[in-house]
């Protein structure tokens, strides 16, 4: 049997940049995914908040690593959140001791792309088998200008790509049924 391709992909504009602008953890539960057409979700619905966690400008990623295994026939993707949030404070602290603890986060991270026209770009991490914290470190920083902070990493192991969530006019609140931002 062989897999049909769709469609190429064309170069388009230099008009793309790179890095995270927004964070969102689930404390809460998701009961179901509407999807719009293959990879565009466009409404999640369920219960609690999405917690925004602002991140600042250049100081967090998304990595995601397709990883097939031919011997195998198996591929999955390796979903990869590295954020940092300044200033280490017991607040901070006791988050990362529960983001810790939790062993399926549901995540969406808003990029940097498509920013200019105000928007961005909505990506869901974690949608059948949730994310882990899997490392990072809390640093005081050594000289005056050096970073205070806490730099986590998060990993979601999943059998397709992140999927994108469409937005009326880039408000993210119009995809979710039940779940509230926080």
């Amino acid at each position: 049997m062989s897999c049909s391709i769709s469609q190429g992909f064309s170069i388009g504009c230099r008009d793309s940049i790179g890095g995270l602008s927004n964070l969102y953890i689930l404390s809460g539960s998701v009961s179901g995914i509407t999807e719009a057409s293959e990879g565009l979700i466009s409404d999640i619905s369920g219960t609690g908040v999405f917690y925004n966690f602002e991140l600042v400008k250049e100081t967090a990623d998304f990595v995601e690593t397709p990883t097939p295994n031919n011997a195998a026939g198996t591929v999955y993707y390796s979903q990869v959140v590295n954020a940092a949030f300044h200033k280490m404070d017991s607040g901070l602290r006791n988050q990362v001791k529960t983001l810790a603890a939790s062993n399926d986060l549901k995540m969406i991270i808003k990029t940097n792309n498509g920013i200019a026209d105000g928007i961005g770009q909505y990506f869901y991490i974690g949608r059948f088998f949730g994310s882990v914290l899997t490392g990072g470190a809390g640093t005081s920083g050594l000289a005056f200008a050096d970073a205070n902070q806490y730099a986590l990493n998060f990993e979601a192991l999943e059998p397709v790509p992140a999927f994108e969530i469409q937005t009326t006019g880039g408000d993210l609140s119009t995809a979710l049924t039940g779940i509230t931002l926080g």
